[in-house]
């Protein structure tokens, strides 16, 4: 979305010592440890976010038969075309920006009733409040969006994750993934923007809640509801930080049902509860 100010600290990680290493740096400096793959779905305060922000850079993808053993700083759209060409079939993810621990943390998928990353997860090793873990798909408790490590104290770490993926011949994934991504191109925005912002509680997505509010192409501030899908926010040029959770704000009142809010928020201190100074 191209917003927010500078990391007071910032990492790099590419290995596990690294992960052990950023860690016990954050606990040295007493701030936060913000862990970014892509970097999507996220938006920070301007100004200096208080915070270790550390970006995972490993990447590393093994095959093995239909198992796919992938470290969390790979791409995923990359992913999906490396095992198309092995005749391995991911294409119902296609299209979703980010790495593939973005997508394992917060289940990445296609609608309510699509297919989410939960469906080839078999196992997660993750590094949480100091130690190394490894989850079974049973352990992640995987959910609409959602998983067991959102609900976690101490900035986990997912590092690696064992995938089982369905073989179908090459050019028929190939093929679906091209015409999943021409469907993505015609109905989602693709400019200065963080994906989707809201989860719907109920049944209804998110978007027709929105759209049915009338609030398509309503701007806040620098910020404004996308024409092609109303569940984008997008920055149309100058946007800041309170002009997005102003937006949040008053979308969520003027919806009839409730909306969760699945765009990860950084205010200055590092927090996720948002900026003091853009409260009303």
């Amino acid at each position: 979305m191209r917003i927010g100010g500078n990391a007071r600290y910032y990492a790099e990680i590419a290995s596990e010592n690294d992960v052990e290493e950023a860690w016990r740096k954050a606990q040295e400096l007493h701030v936060p440890l913000i862990v970014l793959g892509g970097g999507s779905n996220t938006v920070f305060a301007d100004g200096t976010v208080n915070a270790l922000v550390a970006r995972i850079g490993a990447g590393d993808v093994k095959i093995e038969g239909d198992t796919v053993i992938v470290e969390a700083g790979k791409n995923l759209a990359m992913l999906l075309n490396e095992l198309a060409e092995n005749g391995l079939d991911l294409s119902a993810l296609t299209g979703i920006p980010g790495m593939v621990g973005g997508a394992v943390f917060g289940n990445a998928g296609q609608g309510p009733n699509g297919v989410w990353m939960d469906t080839f997860v078999q196992s997660v090793t993750v590094f949480v409040e100091g130690k190394w873990k490894t989850f079974s798909r049973e352990d992640c408790e995987f959910s609409y969006r959602g998983s067991v490590f959102k609900e976690m104290k101490g900035a986990p770490i997912i590092w690696r994750a064992t995938l089982r993926v369905p073989r179908r011949p090459a050019k028929e994934v190939q093929a679906d993934i091209e015409r999943l991504l021409r469907k993505r191109m015609e109905t989602q925005p693709h400019r200065k923007t963080a994906g989707s912002c809201f989860k719907a509680v109920g049944k209804t997505p998110a978007w027709q809640l929105i759209d049915r509010a009338n609030l398509k192409g309503e701007k806040f501030g620098g910020i404004q509801v996308s024409e092609k899908h109303a569940n984008f926010l997008l920055n149309t040029g100058e946007a800041t930080f309170c002009d997005v959770e102003r937006a949040i704000r008053e979308i969520r009142t003027a919806v009839v049902e409730p909306l969760d809010v699945e765009m990860r928020l950084y205010s200055q201190d590092g927090s996720t509860t948002g900026n003091a100074e853009c409260a009303q």
